[in-house]
Order: C-alpha cells, then structure tokens, then sequence
C-alpha cells in the first residue's frame, strides 16, 4: 500500500482483526505480523452497519483513515468521492470522519489493548502455521 510517499507492506503471515459496530459510523481493521507485533490500523467511513446469522454488512462511504503505529494517520479516498467530502452523502461522511477523528486515539488504544487479551498472539500461532 503506498499512501503519501511511504510504502506500506502488510508481510506474509500477518493477520487482521476487524471491530464492527452499530453505533457508530466506521469500522476496523488492524494487523499484526507473525510474531503478533502491531503493523497498522485501517478505518473505513460507513454506514447502516448490521449483524445478521452469519453475514456482517456496511455500506462504505468510499473515506478510510490509515494509522500508523505512532499514531500518525492519513484520510485516504477522497480523491475518490463523486462531490465534495462536505456535499457526500448530505455531510453524512464528513460528520462520519470528524466523529472519528475525535475519538481515535481512545478507540485504537481501547481496541488494541482489548484485542490482546481477547485475541491473544498465542491463539493465533496455530492457525498462522497451518497457512
């Protein structure tokens, strides 16, 4: 992945975990490598978020957020919207992206400390080995 001038590789063996929520307008992902060292995380701005039997889905608002681990973070796509972030959606993206943005360093710290206990490296080594 290349954003700005840096290059970004995700390496062989690293896995993602992903956060959905209903309340609130984005979702997350973010990657370890094989020894469970955090890569980066990866926001995507969304809407209408749902939980059925076996299926989760969002419609995404085309705006991602990319954070490094040292907190640094790039809003993505843009360049990709049809109109204007402001006129997207009726704002809807916008407001979606400042909520966000408000909040990041809380919702990374919360849900990457609660996937290490939840989610734990050591879980994850056999199935890391089996691929």
């Amino acid at each position: 992945m290349k954003v700005n001038d840096l290059h970004i590789t995700i390496p062989l063996g690293s896995y993602t975990i992903a956060y959905y929520w209903l309340d609130r307008p984005y979702n997350l992902y973010f990657w370890r490598d094989k020894e469970g060292n955090y890569l980066a995380s990866y926001f995507n701005i969304v809407k209408n978020t749902k939980f059925l039997e076996s299926i989760v889905s969002f419609e995404d608002l085309i705006i991602d957020v990319l954070v490094l681990p040292n907190g640094e973070y790039f809003i993505l796509d843009e360049d990709e919207l049809p109109v204007v972030l402001e006129e997207f959606e009726n704002g809807l993206a916008k407001r979606a992206l400042e909520t966000l943005l408000n909040s990041i360093d809380d919702v990374l710290s919360q849900t990457v400390a609660e996937s290490q206990s939840i989610y734990n490296h050591k879980r994850f080594i056999p199935l890391l080995e089996k691929g």
